[in-house]
């Protein structure tokens, strides 16, 4: 049994110690040299000294520790800020500043302060986490602007002292701050949260302590996202540093419907009346678990996590698929979902994503790149009708549209249309804001394919995405997505109760790297899910925890290479004449 996703129990029982000095007495100079020198579960000693460098800690370098003596002797410390020349020539922005930047997951620091020193000079990040599994305890964390960016996943800091003026604590993850001292400098923001949609938990700020400087006033948030999500409990504030207000709209009244600003035994008299105050039953629901437990249980104190995906190489039966049904893929059909031939009655177009209404009409949906939705219908694979189009983008500032899919849900007796899409600098945008390819999922319903509703976002958990497909399990529905952030490229599910959301924690990744075109079929009680990529693949799965890799038994006509077929998203969906393949 291997695990793909939770490395805990891998890790030696001793870990290996690397030590820095800056005065050569170790055998490391640099904190960069040692992190590259590092192997998984591997503790960096940094001895007293200020080591002016960036320091990267990349994906590969997961259960890495680096430990001071001291947070107030052992700094790690640089000025990078927005508007000096990057690597390429052009201004860095603000994600080109980080002093550090954490890209791996389960990763802890003691007694060290990170430290921006470009003081104002706009926006000058300190650290950047973009790791799940993140812990900080007795760490200091210094600059001006955008001191400290806690983007994706879950983070836990304990005893720590953050200082700034402006957004000095921003980003999109899930972060529970305990018992730390928060510093303002000069007057401005504290929070800048950019928590998406579908995440129930932003930053949480537990025993806490807000103080500032003489004549310094401070808004406790504003949101740099519509959903923003910033809850204080027990905190004491300084009353002459937060404004009575407490929170700031950004210059957006749009914003103050959407956000879950909230306070409890610690909210002032005069605060805006779109914050809440926490009941008790309310502060209730804001715990250490609750915020940063999500699939795999994580306890941030102790580090135990519970293996929330596993994969197994193994055989599967061939499907028993009913007589006279068949599945496509692409310009390939199966009776077993195993072998594959080339078929003649093929849909109107290769990378075509069919399925079968309740009246048996079959309907396809591709894109060709032109932002659009492409669509026929037909009783037979070999009998389509004309193709139409519809601008599933219009009056977005769409960058591109990609793998349309469809999804019948029979309760509304609607289809769900989504595809994949970027978008130029807006709202939605996350880390990769001014990056292209940044794709989210959108999706509009329509019950003729005449007319469609109005497009609008149906899945954003802070990371880029795309290639999705709705399924009915149960219960629930489940949103197969291939993860687009970069280094992850791989797919993931998360589960909501309804077809458009909201959808609540992802699953850890259950394929290889450069997986996608996820397409699953229902055979009995399992489900068969495809994939494209560098490889095809298979994994059949009865829980979307425990899967079996059936790629090897994947058999394709003679003369075929599978990579070609797959990259050239020949996608994956059952056709039935006779059968409802949602059955």
């Amino acid at each position: 049994m291997r695990s793909l996703a939770l490395l805990a129990l891998a890790l030696p029982l001793h870990a290996a110690e690397l030590v820095v000095a800056t005065d050569g007495s170790a055998p490391f100079k640099t904190v960069q040299s040692a992190v590259d020198a590092a192997v998984p579960g591997t503790v960096v000693h940094i001895k007293p000294g200020t080591y002016r460098e960036v320091v990267v800690v990349p994906p590969g370098k997961h259960h890495l520790t680096l430990r001071g003596d001291n947070a107030a002797t052992t700094i790690i410390a640089f000025d990078l800020h927005t508007g000096v020349p990057g690597p390429d020539g052009k201004p860095i922005n603000t994600f080109g500043s980080p002093t550090v930047f954490v890209r791996a997951d389960d990763f802890t620091a003691e007694h060290i302060t990170f430290a921006n020193t470009a003081g104002r000079q706009g926006q000058a990040v300190a650290l950047t986490i973009m790791g799940d599994r993140g812990v900080f305890r007795d760490c200091r964390f210094t600059g001006y602007q955008d001191t400290l960016l806690s983007q994706a996943g879950r983070q836990y800091f304990e005893r720590c002292y953050i200082e700034g003026a402006t957004d000095f604590i921003f980003g999109g993850s899930a972060a529970w701050f305990e018992e730390c001292d928060i510093h303002v400098t000069a007057s401005g923001y504290i929070t800048a949260a950019n928590t998406t949609r579908d995440q129930r938990y932003g930053y949480v700020f537990h025993k806490c302590k807000i103080t500032g400087e003489p004549g310094a006033r401070t808004f406790l948030g504003r949101p740099w996202r519509p959903w923003a999500a910033t809850v204080l409990l027990d905190t004491q504030i300084a009353s002459a540093v937060v404004r009575p207000a407490g929170w700031n709209n950004w210059n957006d009244p749009t914003r103050e419907k959407t956000v879950r600003y909230a306070e409890y035994g610690s909210g002032g008299p005069e605060r805006v009346a779109w914050a809440h105050k926490l009941t008790d039953t309310e502060a209730k629901e804001y715990t250490i678990a609750n915020v940063l437990g999500g699939l795999d249980a994580w306890n941030p104190k102790t580090g135990a996590v519970r293996g929330s995906i596993q994969v197994t190489k193994g055989a599967v039966k061939p499907a028993a698929i009913p007589k006279g049904s068949v599945w496509y893929a692409g310009t390939m059909v199966s009776t077993d979902g195993v072998h594959w031939t080339t078929s003649t009655s093929a849909p109107p177009a290769k990378d075509a994503r069919i399925a079968a209404g309740p009246d048996g009409v079959v309907h396809a949906v591709w894109a060709t790149g032109d932002k659009k939705v492409w669509h026929a219908a037909a009783k037979d694979p070999a009998h389509w009708s004309p193709t139409q189009s519809f601008d599933a983008m219009a009056g977005q500032s769409a960058l591109d549209l990609e793998s349309p899919n469809l999804f019948y849900e029979e309760s509304a007796r609607q289809w769900i249309v989504t595809w994949s899409c970027t978008l130029a600098r807006n709202a939605i945008q996350a880390f990769q804001e001014d990056v292209n390819q940044n794709p989210r999922i959108w999706y509009a319903t329509t019950a003729d394919f005449q007319t469609f509703s109005e497009p609008k976002l149906l899945f954003d958990n802070n990371y880029a995405t795309r290639d999705s497909q709705i399924i009915h399990a149960g219960r629930h529905y489940i949103l197969l997505h291939n993860d687009n952030s970069r280094p992850m490229q791989n797919l993931r599910a998360t589960i909501g109760d309804s077809p458009i959301g909201p959808w609540g924690p992802s699953t850890n990744a259950f394929t290889p790297k450069f997986a996608e075109l996820p397409a699953a079929v229902r055979n009995g009680d399992e489900w068969w899910i495809y994939f494209g990529g560098k490889t095809p693949g298979l994994y059949v799965t009865r829980d979307f925890l425990h899967f079996t890799d059936a790629s090897e038994q994947l058999k394709f006509p003679a003369g075929s290479a599978p990579s070609s077929i797959i990259l050239g998203r020949a996608d994956w969906a059952v056709v039935s004449p006779t059968t409802d393949p949602r059955k």
